[in-house]
């Protein structure tokens, strides 16, 4: 069941990596956006990040240019994070960091519609996901985007879910033992593909490193998946265009950018005049 209240904090884990951080995983994650969306894509634009986590990401679209951003989370643990990087970015004006929620609708509204609203491995933690989804698409502005991905769809969703039960179940010490036997088996697997298996702690090409993933792969609950079929009709659905999609294997998030269809134009009639 996916009704487990978590004991994990994606907040903390940021918060733990934050603290850790180079300058070259800022440049990691900098250079994901610009594969994206290219280096003057983002510039001029406003820009809603839906469960900003890290803050990293906020962080590099401000230096990207954007107009105005509003970076959101749930956990006032990564609201705290994202405002260090906030500070560290000179406290601009035009970047609200805020602590909000994907299902809250309400509080969405009030912030208005952007031209891109980034959700980057968050709607799926929600528990309720097609709701989160819906809720992050309807501040999209007319000629706007939604960027974001989830979980992808597979056999394993049982056992997978049972794994982060009983990580979230698990006491601190037991939670500790389900980390080390995972890194274990990092490095087991790394020795077969004859690759250094002591250098397991990689930086992951947005920016992170696999011991603070594997941590949020762990802890994170509620935890729901979508079929890239499943996304796709859905975005047809929500009257938005698919305009690239970043398919990946079960386990790993696949990435989805969309753009809202433009309004059907208004019909004239034959008797009109000119």
């Amino acid at each position: 069941m996916n009704d487990l209240k978590p004991t994990f904090s994606f907040g903390e884990n940021w918060s733990n990596y934050l603290a850790k951080v180079d300058e070259a995983a800022f440049s990691g994650a900098m250079q994901d956006i610009i594969m994206w969306f290219g280096e003057d894509g983002l510039a001029g634009k406003r820009i809603l990040d839906l469960g900003c986590g890290s803050g990293i990401h906020s962080y590099c679209m401000h230096a990207l240019k954007a107009r105005e951003l509003v970076s959101v989370d749930l956990d006032p643990k990564s609201v705290a994070t994202t405002r260090v990087l906030w500070e560290k970015a000179g406290s601009p004006a035009s970047w609200l960091v805020s602590q909000g929620s994907a299902l809250d609708r309400g509080f969405l509204e009030k912030l208005g519609t952007f031209d891109l609203v980034y959700s980057w491995g968050v709607l799926h933690h929600t528990g309720s996901m097609w709701a989160a989804i819906d809720n992050a698409a309807a501040r999209v502005a007319q000629d706007g985007r939604l960027w974001m991905t989830l979980y992808t769809k597979g056999g394993k969703y049982p056992a997978d879910l049972a794994l982060k039960q009983r990580y979230n179940q698990a006491s601190p010490a037991g939670q500790r033992a389900m980390v080390r036997r995972q890194i274990r088996w990092l490095m087991y697997w790394r020795l077969r593909t004859r690759r250094n298996p002591f250098a397991w702690n990689e930086r992951t090409s947005r920016g992170m490193d696999t011991y603070h993933d594997l941590i949020d792969w762990l802890g994170g609950l509620p935890y729901e998946v979508a079929s890239a079929d499943e996304v796709v009709v859905w975005g047809r659905k929500a009257g938005f265009i698919l305009e690239r999609i970043d398919p990946q294997g079960e386990g790993a998030c696949s990435g989805y950018v969309f753009s809202r269809a433009p309004a059907p134009a208004a019909a004239v009639s034959p008797l009109a005049k000119p």
